[in-house]
């Protein structure tokens, strides 16, 4: 009889484990939502990057797994919620995938030109905010490198760096 308390003691300590988050992991997602910064860390052994999603009352952190189980024909992304004074909370909830819709894809296209004349740009299309932010000084073609963050609802929906032209 005082087996089966043993047991199912075990198995919700090994259920608390598995959920449990990596102190790197943690403490990555807290440096991304103090700078603002995104950045790199690795996760259970896999790289990953943290991104910052402004949001109130509490930042978001979006932590985009490089390899590994893509879902939607993208990487898979957990978000986070960070209030002051508090751990990371993963929120339980999957972020919608990137519309498929032409007139997104201009307002993309225009936030992404505007970072490249201006240094940073916002744009808002429907529940979607597209922040993009150029990173180098623009070569003698225009083109330079530019972070793109795409977020709805307050959760991380994409995030691409790389290096574009007008």
């Amino acid at each position: 009889m005082m087996l089966r308390p043993l047991i199912l003691a075990a198995g919700v300590v090994f259920a608390a484990a598995v959920h449990a988050e990596s102190p790197d992991l943690l403490m990555a997602i807290e440096q991304a939502a103090q700078s603002g910064q995104a950045g790199e860390v690795l996760a259970y052994g896999q790289p990953a990057l943290v991104v910052p999603v402004q949001n109130r009352p509490c930042m978001t952190v979006g932590v985009v797994y490089q390899e590994g189980k893509r879902q939607r024909g993208g990487p898979r992304i957990d978000n986070y919620q960070v209030c002051q004074g508090a751990e990371p909370e993963r929120i339980n909830d999957v972020s919608p995938a990137l519309p498929d819709d032409q007139q997104f894809k201009q307002v993309a296209q225009m936030a992404i030109r505007g970072a490249l004349r201006y240094g940073v740009q916002r744009r808002d299309w429907n529940d979607y905010r597209l922040d993009t932010r150029r990173l180098s000084a623009a070569d003698s073609y225009g083109c330079a490198q530019v972070e793109t963050v795409v977020s709805t609802e307050g959760m991380l929906v994409s995030y691409n760096v790389g290096r574009l032209c007008p």
